[in-house]
């Protein structure tokens, strides 16, 4: 496999479900024009090929499919989308990837020492409040009415919340956390009350080191 190395820096966001990866990474998108690519955008793309509604159900089986033919599809559907798109831009937000075979797959493609890890953290209680934020409720809006949802079923009923955070973790998620490179805290129901702005803080001096290695 040839290695884009020096074209651009690779950087993974981990951490549970609604632990702030993608509303830190748009916000910062936005501020320093570093794209966002998510590998859940494949995983509905794949189900619209197929003429599906974009139901929990289709979303399952699609997914299943597609992971029968690799367990990396989508982080491969999602490496070849950068390669296409941003392989110009300095930097680059990867978020989705669970396992630490995929990241390895994506350090094969762009370099070892072009690939960061950001994890971010927030506690259970935290992360479910959040299910129905405003933020959290517009974008499960743009993913369809089944992802609606399902955020619904998990706000009302917290078993089906655990359910996802432990097949997440099942995936190898909590690994990748464990090794990420740089973590950021976003907790803001318990001490130490941290609130988005001195999390994004955090986060651009994060990302600000990360793109001037």
């Amino acid at each position: 496999m040839q290695i884009l190395a020096d074209l651009l820096k690779v950087i993974i966001l981990v951490g549970l479900p609604l632990s702030g990866k993608s509303t830190h990474a748009k916000m910062m998108q936005e501020e320093m024009d570093i794209p966002l690519v998510e590998t859940g955008t494949f995983v509905y793309k794949a189900v619209a090929e197929r003429g599906l509604e974009a139901t929990p159900e289709n979303i399952v089986k699609v997914a299943g499919e597609c992971k029968a033919q690799s367990d990396a599809y989508f982080t491969e559907r999602a490496i070849e989308y950068i390669e296409e798109k941003y392989r110009n831009k300095p930097a680059v937000f990867l978020s989705g990837v669970k396992a630490k075979s995929e990241v390895e797959l994506v350090k094969g493609k762009f370099g070892e020492d072009n690939v960061f890890i950001v994890s971010f953290h927030a506690s259970r209680s935290t992360r479910h409040g959040r299910l129905m934020n405003e933020d959290r409720k517009e974008a499960s809006k743009n993913q369809g009415q089944g992802k609606v949802t399902e955020d619904i079923a998990m706000a009302n009923d917290r078993s089906r919340f655990d359910l996802r955070d432990n097949k997440e973790l099942g995936y190898g998620l909590g690994d990748l956390i464990a090794l990420a490179d740089y973590v950021i805290n976003t907790e803001d129901k318990k001490w130490p009350y941290h609130n988005t702005e001195t999390t994004m803080e955090q986060f651009r001096t994060v990302i600000k080191e990360i793109t001037s290695k």
